[in-house]
């Protein structure tokens, strides 16, 4: 009887520490200071993390869930980015359990147009990558309509796994040269 229990007890604590879960790679924004990772709280138990430089953990060290600052990375797959392991109530240790962390930069740009002419035709704005959205002054959906002169900022914003960049460019305007009636002497 006294090795059922053992064995049970074994096989419970077993599919207590396999509650751990996570998708691989994780997606972080460059530039992001506050990524919350966790993994499922077992009462009792005390949860040893590691992230790896640039990571810093900024808050639950010991808990099940951290907060991590990425601010510092640079773009690109950090391989084991982060790693945690649980200590029981009778100091067995869990298999550790890895995260890769992706850095996503996406520089967007936008082909240059102009200089143009007040009043001349709308001109096509072409961003890449393509699927973004224009927006400023003059902008109609993906066209750019010259109808003043003037310098005008066209912002190209593009969105991907929940990151957001962007891009300007400024469109010159010129005025159309008015000219008096030939005149005779």
């Amino acid at each position: 009887m006294k090795k059922l229990l053992v064995i049970l007890f074994m096989l419970i604590s077993s599919i207590s520490f396999a509650q751990f879960t996570t998708i691989n790679p994780d997606t972080v924004c460059i530039n992001t200071n506050g990524s919350i990772y966790n993994v499922t709280n077992t009462p009792g138990y005390v949860y040893t993390w590691t992230v790896l430089a640039p990571g810093v953990v900024t808050g639950g060290a010991g808990t099940n869930q951290i907060n991590v600052n990425w601010s510092a990375a640079g773009s690109g797959l950090i391989p084991t980015a982060v790693t945690v392991y649980a200590t029981g109530p009778g100091g067995c240790q869990s298999l550790p359990v890895t995260l890769n962390v992706f850095i996503l930069q996406i520089i967007p740009t936008i082909t240059p147009i102009g200089p143009l002419c007040s009043g001349s035709p709308c001109v096509n704005l072409v961003g890449s990558p393509v699927g973004g959205v224009f927006s400023g002054a003059g902008v109609v959906g993906n066209t750019f309509c010259p109808t003043t002169s003037g310098t005008f900022t066209v912002t190209y914003t593009v969105t991907q796994n929940g990151c957001t960049f962007t891009t300007t460019t400024n469109v010159i305007v010129n005025p159309i040269p008015t000219l008096s009636p030939i005149q005779h002497n």
